[in-house]
C-alpha cells in the first residue's frame, strides 16, 4: 500500500525540525580562536597573532579571555594596542618563586582579557601578544573564552581538547640575528603569517561545518517543496473520459 500524502508531509516536517535543531546546536562550535605561529623555538621571547573569528550570524563578538596554564609558567606578556579594544593582563602568584638570571620571579601571567571592540559575523580581529621567556620545549595550551554582545560565550579548553596550542621545540637556531633586530621584525612577521593563513583558508575548497549545515537545511526545504507538489498532484482529479457515441442503427427496407 503506497504511503499517504499525510505521512510524507509528517516525515518532511520531522526532517526539517531535525535540521534546524542541528544547525542551532552546532553554531557555537563554529567559533574560532587560533594562534600564529603555532610552533616556535623555545627559550626566548616571541610575538604571536591571536586571531578572534566570529562565525555566528546573529551577534557580535566583543570579548576574548586567554587563560594561561599553571605549567609552564610565562613570566612576561605584552599586548600591542588594537583600536577600540582594551587589554588587561592579570598576574597570578608563582609558588614557589623561581630564579631567572639575577631576578626572582614571584608573579607570572594568569590571563589576558581583551574586550570593548566588536567583531561582526564572518569577520575576525587579531591581537599581537608578546610572551616570554618560553620553555625550552613542550606545549603551551591556552584555554580561551569568546564572548558575544548577546551574552553568549564559547569555551575552548584543554579538557575538551579544542583549546589553541603553541608547540615549543628546543632552541637549536645558530647564528640568529641580534635581539634588537628580532624584536623589530617579529610584529611584521606575525601579521604577515596571520594574513597568509586567512587567505589560505578563504581560498581553500573545503566545506566548513557551518556551510554543510546550511546545505542540510536547504535540502530539507527542498524535500518539503517536493512533498507539497506530490500532495497537490495526488489531489487533482483526472477529467472524466468523454462517452463513446453508440453506433447508429441502419434499418433494411
Amino acid at each position: 500500500m503506497p504511503a499517504s500524502p499525510r505521512s510524507f508531509a509528517r516525515a518532511a516536517a520531522a526532517l526539517l525540525l531535525a535540521s534546524c535543531a542541528l544547525l542551532g546546536l552546532a553554531a557555537p562550535a563554529a567559533a574560532q580562536v587560533s594562534i600564529v605561529p603555532g610552533s616556535v623555538k623555545g627559550g626566548s621571547t616571541e610575538t604571536f597573532a591571536f586571531r578572534l573569528a566570529n562565525q555566528r550570524t546573529d551577534t557580535q563578538s566583543n570579548r576574548l579571555e586567554i587563560v594561561f596554564p599553571q605549567s609552564p609558567p610565562i613570566a612576561f606578556a605584552e599586548v600591542k594596542p588594537a583600536r577600540g579594544w582594551t587589554a588587561k593582563i592579570n598576574p597570578r602568584p608563582l609558588d614557589p618563586p623561581q630564579q631567572s638570571g639575577d631576578r626572582l620571579i614571584s608573579q607570572v601571567v594568569g590571563s589576558i582579557v581583551l574586550e570593548g571592540g566588536e567583531v561582526g559575523p564572518g569577520q575576525f580581529e587579531q591581537f599581537l601578544v608578546t610572551l616570554g621567556p618560553l620553555p625550552e620545549q613542550g606545549d603551551l595550551v591556552l584555554d580561551t573564552v569568546q564572548g558575544y554582545t548577546s551574552g553568549a560565550t564559547d569555551r575552548f579548553s584543554a579538557a575538551a581538547g579544542n583549546a589553541p596550542v603553541i608547540v615549543v621545540s628546543p632552541n637549536a637556531a645558530q647564528g640568529a640575528p641580534p635581539p634588537a633586530v628580532i624584536e623589530a621584525n617579529r610584529a611584521d612577521q606575525a601579521v604577515a603569517a596571520a594574513e597568509q593563513q586567512a587567505e589560505e583558508q578563504a581560498n581553500s575548497g573545503g566545506i566548513t561545518p557551518f556551510a554543510f549545515l546550511w546545505g542540510v537545511l536547504g535540502l530539507a526545504f527542498l524535500v518539503v517543496a517536493l512533498v507539497g507538489l506530490r500532495t497537490h498532484l495526488l489531489h487533482r482529479r483526472a477529467p472524466d473520459p468523454e462517452p463513446t457515441p453508440e453506433p447508429e442503427k441502419v434499418s433494411n427496407g
